[in-house]
């Protein structure tokens, strides 16, 4: 009885520390995650991006140039020098550049797009997190189921004593009533050991100072794909976003041997000193100026190779793409299958409950009756709470494939080509 009262301490202490644990969804754990990750600057990012689509300034920069000469003349009886310095701001403003510009604003939007899109929760992260939950909250659910039973078979084997000395029960039945009390505290302590793990793991995701009591809802319904339907993951996120940098240098490598047309200026002072036959001047002047470059290639040579690279870079570029988009695809179609099986298995177990629970609602009555005894109304209902757990377990399993599947499937993505 020692141990069976250990036992009831033990998981009267857990009990008492889930009384005041606040209540945790899994939406409200991702966004706790997504936080105690780095800080992302998306955002100001972003910003920046949308600014330069709205006004693309030119590019400024100052020039100093200064310059020393010295003419020598034969016929004449001295050199000429002449020195001379200038500082100038010069600019330089494309009028057209083949659309090298926009497409690498285009690149980096849709590279942070596409890291915002994910919620800053990388795939690795997203997975841990949605197994320690499901871990977590099957853990509780199984104790509450457990912990009633346990309590009052506890207290049936406590009294088992007096039932002895009154000749209600004989030393067999109560040793029954002991094996399976006991039975159920080394499943509850079990159960105790996998939510202490999984609490403790989900803590370190969360930044959490204690552990929760979780909240889940199962839906009834399967999950259905969109009608245009595309698959996204980390991989299929890093080679779409490999294919517009491929794209940006090819477009950058061709256009820069095709026409364009750049505007420059300048404007400054400078200031010069000339020394002819021991006649010396010197003085300050101004400078300014514009020019309209227009450039465009007649032959083009072997200038044409880094454009070969380029595309063969961006071929291959697509094919690795694709290979990680028919990945992403077999995956997801594997989450779909472990979806509709557990769905399936969910109704079976459903229906194995129910004949479990009218077991135990006709042992119930026998054994108040007499006719049957209270160890196998004990094994009956052990019976249930384990077709019950089964089938929260297969719940977990669906949500979770529900999840992942809700993760990978959208609509039809613009960037994706």
């Amino acid at each position: 009885m020692k141990l069976l009262a250990f036992v009831s301490i033990v998981l009267s202490v857990t009990a008492a520390g889930e009384g005041t644990a606040p209540t945790l969804t899994f939406d409200d754990a991702v966004a706790l995650t997504r936080k105690n990750a780095s800080p992302s600057t998306t955002t100001p990012l972003r910003s920046e991006i949308a600014g330069l689509r709205r006004s693309r300034l030119p590019s400024v920069r100052a020039e100093v140039t200064a310059n020393t000469s010295r003419t020598l003349d034969l016929f004449a009886e001295g050199p000429l020098e002449v020195r001379y310095a200038t500082t100038v701001l010069a600019f330089d403003y494309p009028l057209w550049d083949g659309g090298v510009t926009s497409s690498r604003i285009n690149a980096i939007d849709a590279r942070l797009r596409r890291l915002a899109a994910r919620g800053g929760l990388d795939d690795a992260r997203f997975a841990q997190l949605l197994d320690v939950f499901g871990e977590l909250y099957l853990a509780q659910q199984q104790s509450e189921l457990l912990r009633p039973l346990f309590e009052r078979l506890s207290d049936e084997a406590n009294r088992s004593a007096l039932l002895i000395s009154s000749g209600e029960i004989s030393n067999l039945t109560a040793t029954e009533w002991r094996e399976i009390a006991l039975s159920f505290g080394s499943r509850l302590l079990e159960l105790e050991a996998r939510r202490l793990d999984a609490a403790a793991r989900l803590r370190l995701l969360t930044g959490l100072e204690q552990e929760p009591t979780l909240a889940l809802d199962f839906p009834d319904s399967p999950v259905v794909a969109a009608a245009t339907q595309t698959v996204r993951d980390d991989r299929v996120d890093a080679m779409t976003i490999a294919v517009e940098e491929s794209r940006t240098r090819l477009r950058d490598v061709t256009a820069s041997s095709a026409f364009r047309a750049m505007l420059s200026g300048f404007a400054g002072v400078g200031a010069a000193e000339s020394n002819f036959r021991d006649v010396k001047s010197d003085g300050s002047f101004g400078v300014y100026g514009l020019r309209v470059h227009l450039s465009y290639p007649l032959f083009r040579g072997t200038s044409g190779i880094p454009a070969i690279e380029a595309r063969a870079d961006l071929e291959q570029t697509l094919a690795l793409r694709d290979e990680a988009i028919d990945a992403a695809r077999a995956r997801a179609s594997e989450y779909r299958l472990r979806e509709e099986t557990a769905r399936k298995r969910i109704a079976l177990l459903r229906q194995s409950v129910e004949l479990a629970r009218e077991r135990e609602q006709s042992l119930n009555r026998l054994v108040a009756a007499g006719v049957r005894t209270q160890s196998d109304l004990g094994h009956a209902q052990a019976e249930r709470t384990r077709r019950e757990a089964d089938l929260l377990a297969a719940e977990i399993e669906r949500w979770k494939a529900a999840q992942l599947l809700a993760r990978m499937t959208r609509a039809d993505d613009p960037d994706q080509k």
